[in-house]
């Protein structure tokens, strides 16, 4: 039996990040040992994972079925090396998505000092279904992740600005008419989509294209950092919390911050029902000491 994990981890890399290349920079590595370990996996399985077709792939039903699987296995992988100790006494594991750091370690910071913290990023689309199954205790998030679970608690921190970004060099063809530059441009948004309950990914266009904003196409992308990228080396625009720190060597970027996408989105905190007891008054403490 091979325990080898990282070409489970590069498969789901390349499904993440929607690429080769953009897997293997994740992990430090070449596009063909990425590809070379994903074929190998393939081959090992006895079942083919993806279908690849002139530099795009799409996962084949097999590759969706073991995708979701895979995604459970490295998380729970992952949690039980930043924990080994599951339940030691005092732990609290707050979780956020991409972007939201800042406003996990502010509520840590007015915890009770008895409390031990873990912190780690969490992938959007397995983030209420892990915190459900208890892999951890908090996820800072968006309220429009959690619109209508009744299986989730929230409790709102803050009203966030959203800044656009586009590509400098657009910016300098189109000259200060940004609304024409983005009517022409690609737009990367990240492939938020919840359980059935809301398409986060239209209520954020929804609030952009107020004020006359507009875009040409959509193209999904895995997280902001991606967007941004995409944005520097190939053009379009993104949206991105103002909170956000500009990518490493991106010196292709134009940002504006519209009044239109200031205070427009809520940053809550998110725990399981089953946590309420436990969790209600302590978190909304600390939520009166941190944005008091």
């Amino acid at each position: 039996m091979n325990y080898n994990l990282m070409p489970v981890k590069y498969f789901v890399d390349v499904v993440q990040t929607h690429g080769f290349i953009s897997a293997a920079k994740r992990n430090y590595v070449s596009e063909t040992a990425v590809s070379s370990a994903i074929k190998k996996l393939e081959n090992e399985l006895g079942h083919k994972l993806l279908n690849r077709t002139a530099g795009e792939f799409s996962l084949t039903p097999t590759g969706e079925l073991f995708y979701e699987r895979a995604v459970e296995i490295i998380n729970s992988y992952s949690e039980i090396w930043h924990n080994p100790d599951k339940h030691p006494e005092k732990l609290l594991r707050i979780h956020f998505l991409q972007g939201l750091e800042d406003n996990a370690a502010r509520l840590a910071s007015c915890l009770p000092k008895k409390y031990v913290v873990s912190f780690d990023e969490e992938a959007f689309n397995t983030s209420i279904s892990r915190l459900l199954k208890n892999n951890y205790d908090l996820l800072i998030g968006f309220q429009l992740e959690f619109a209508g679970n009744s299986k989730v608690v929230t409790l709102p921190l803050e009203k966030v600005d959203f800044d656009l970004v586009f590509n400098s060099k657009a910016v300098q063809k189109y000259g200060q008419n940004l609304k024409k530059l983005a009517q022409n441009s690609t737009i990367y948004m990240q492939d938020w989509r919840s359980t059935g309950i809301l398409n986060i990914q239209t209520a954020m266009l929804e609030t952009y294209a107020q004020d006359g904003w507009g875009y040409k196409e959509v193209a999904a992308v895995n997280d902001f950092s991606a967007a941004y990228l995409n944005v520097n080396y190939k053009g379009g625009m993104t949206m991105v919390p103002s909170t956000f720190q500009s990518v490493d060597y991106c010196e292709n970027i134009y940002r504006i911050s519209p009044e239109h996408l200031k205070g427009k989105f809520e940053i809550v905190v998110a725990f399981s029902t089953s946590k309420q007891k436990e969790f209600s008054k302590l978190i909304a403490k600390a939520i009166t000491l941190s944005y008091r």
